[in-house]
């Protein structure tokens, strides 16, 4: 365990974030009463966006409540096969859609500031057969191909507008590179929840099971000729040919081998052909023909083609960090700090014209991009999946 580090953040930009999450950010959910955080102003709660909500309010030095009634919403909204809903509200096709591999990372976020996630155990270890049971629908469907999970939609992804690689409503053929390298994390953090409890069985298992599917991972989607990773069609086989940022996940995650990852940042991340464009990173590949800051014809959803997202340039970040690409990852975490600071708190960024899009002001997940350089100096990484109370940043406030 290392000791506490302090860093300095400006005490204008402390305060107006901390201000905006408390006053915008709390809803009450009514179908559980319980309270949680968003950043969107129209109170839906999000799967993925509460993992990095909840980095945010950590550095904040808020403490774990609505990350922990957070996740408990989910588990209540639980079905008897495991499903979960993605969203505390929406449309019946988004509600369809099974939960982003995410809540046993937030709880190892959890249990690292506060050494606890006992809330799991209470009533006979309710919520962490729920937990289980959620992780077991992604892993086990019928339908996955070769162990590999897939979306049910380009929604379903959280990169919404990305029909070309993962289709329309219930289309279910798009396993994902995103996805699974994020149930590989999902299956080790589960698996360090697992020993906290004693469980070691149920260690052991999704440890073998996160090996198993980066294997596979490796095995099936990538692609030795173009040196990247695709997401595969499981009605087929073959490899979607469509370049996305998320396929920097497989680094995220560690699956890639320094040889792919050496690959995927020179011949494309740094490649201005590619993704070195603009307000760095777009979330899809410059060279693909989707690529368009506008919408196109049948898109629906907010805008993942010529657009920077902050959350995925923060776990392209910790990517390039460990695979030794500080200089790369430096750059990208000061640029994205300026960018934000320049533009405004906003729900993603226009890459090409470098303007603010969508939600004005947001005060999710964009509002990474104010710890990133933080993280970088003192080379603390709060996604890495690991037991280790205590050994966080606190904030100068």
């Amino acid at each position: 365990m290392r000791e506490v580090m302090v860093i300095k953040m400006e005490q204008n930009d402390f305060s107006r974030i901390n201000e905006m999450m408390k006053q915008k950010g709390v809803f009450l959910h009514e179908e559980t009463g319980k309270s949680y955080y968003t950043g969107y102003e129209y109170a839906t709660l999000y799967d993925w966006d509460q993992y990095f909500e909840t980095i945010v309010q950590l550095y904040l030095g808020w403490d774990t409540t609505y990350a922990r009634l957070g996740v408990e919403i989910f588990l209540d909204l639980q079905k008897e096969n495991g499903h979960i809903q993605r969203s505390s509200k929406g449309a019946e096709e988004q509600l369809s859609e099974h939960v982003k591999p995410f809540l046993a990372q937030i709880c190892l976020l959890i249990y690292n500031r506060d050494g606890t996630v006992d809330f799991l155990r209470e009533q006979n270890y309710h919520y962490y057969n729920r937990l289980k049971k959620y992780l077991d629908f992604w892993l086990f469907r019928e339908e996955n191909f070769h162990g590999l999970a897939f979306w049910d939609s380009a929604p379903h992804t959280g990169m919404d507008t990305q029909h070309e690689r993962a289709g329309y409503w219930f289309d279910r053929y798009c396993c994902g590179v995103d996805l699974n390298s994020y149930l590989v994390r999902e299956c080790r953090a589960f698996a360090l929840l697992a020993r906290i409890f004693g469980k070691d069985e149920d260690a052991v298992f999704y440890e073998t099971h996160a090996k198993r599917l980066a294997d596979t991972i490796v095995d099936l989607m990538w692609n030795k000729e173009d040196g990247f990773f695709y997401d595969i069609d499981r009605r087929n086989g073959k490899q979607i040919p469509l370049r996305y940022i998320g396929v920097f996940a497989a680094m995220w995650a560690g699956i890639a081998s320094p040889d792919m990852a050496k690959s995927m940042v020179e011949k494309y991340l740094l490649n201005p052909n590619e993704f070195n464009r603009g307000f760095i990173y777009p979330v899809m590949s410059a060279a693909m023909p989707g690529y368009s800051e506008s919408y196109l014809p049948n898109d629906m959803g907010c805008n993942w083609r010529a657009n920077t997202w902050i959350p995925t340039n923060y776990y392209v970040f910790e990517a390039l960090r460990m695979y030794g690409f500080h200089k790369e990852a430096a750059h990208l975490a000061e640029e994205t700090n300026r960018q934000v600071k320049r533009i405004g708190d906003r729900e993603y960024y226009a890459t090409e014209s470098q303007t603010g899009c969508g939600l004005n002001p947001f005060w999710g997940w964009s509002l990474l991009a104010y710890f990133m350089p933080y993280e970088n100096e003192t080379e603390f990484d709060p996604t890495e999946i690991k037991l280790c109370v205590n050994d966080h940043i606190v904030l100068n406030k």
